[in-house]
């Protein structure tokens, strides 16, 4: 299986050194739960993406930008993912790509009433899909956002909710599965981010975030589950 990567954004050049770009973020994480994975990383801010069958499932990453942006690489992605869809391809969308995967699809992104999350997050499973091994009550992934699914697309079941993201992880039928957290991130990330934006996220929620970061996260589990969703389509 050849998974594609449409990288969403470049990461800050300072932090990059350190962590890489999103792609390669994703790529590490899978080779460190299932070594061997192979990838393709694509920049999704071309002028032109990838043919929907150039590889055998897709991951769309986070990024800066909001889905509601009328940016022509924005369009484009959002008329890609309904091509994706039509034909069947499975693909995984992650924070701002579980945004647009949502809105391409039907649903509504908007910037969330409960401003800024950024660290880990206590999520609910409220179904347990069949990809979701050794899932258990409680999801805990890291966060960095300030954009929410307000209104699912047709057909979408709700996989894991918050009082904070109530669509917090969604899947239609075995073609979409997506999450608002960051499964990919390294919590040493997590905090850089939270330290690069901590004026712009506010003292309380940088506070909540560092405090958090003391305690484990779901995220290896989280990447081995978008694998198995990925996978069982081949």
């Amino acid at each position: 299986m050849v998974i594609g990567i449409l990288d969403c954004d470049k990461v800050d050049p300072a932090l990059a050194v350190d962590f890489g770009q999103y792609g390669e973020m994703f790529e590490a994480g899978f080779n460190r739960v299932r070594p061997g994975t192979e990838c393709r990383i694509y920049d999704a801010q071309a002028d032109s993406l990838p043919d929907v069958l150039a590889c055998d499932s897709w991951v769309i990453t986070g990024s800066r930008h909001s889905a509601y942006e009328t940016l022509p690489w924005i369009q484009r992605l959002s008329g890609w993912i309904r091509q994706a869809y039509q034909a069947d391809r499975p693909v995984a969308g992650i924070c701002f790509g579980h945004q647009l995967v949502a809105q391409a699809l039907g649903g509504e992104v908007r910037k969330a009433d409960q401003g800024w999350g950024m660290g880990p997050y206590d999520t609910e499973i409220r179904v347990q899909a069949p990809w979701m091994v050794g899932a258990e009550s409680c999801l805990r992934l890291l966060s960095s956002h300030q954009d929410q699914v307000v209104t699912l697309p047709h057909n979408a079941i709700v996989l894991a909710t918050s009082a904070f993201c109530p669509n917090y992880s969604f899947a239609i039928d075995s073609r979409v599965f997506t999450v608002q957290g960051h499964p990919e991130f390294l919590p040493e990330y997590n905090r850089a981010l939270a330290e690069k934006r901590r004026e712009q996220i506010g003292e309380a929620v940088y506070q909540q975030a560092i405090e958090g970061l003391a305690h484990p996260v779901d995220s290896d589990r989280f990447m081995g589950w978008i694998l198995n969703f990925l996978e069982r389509r081949t």
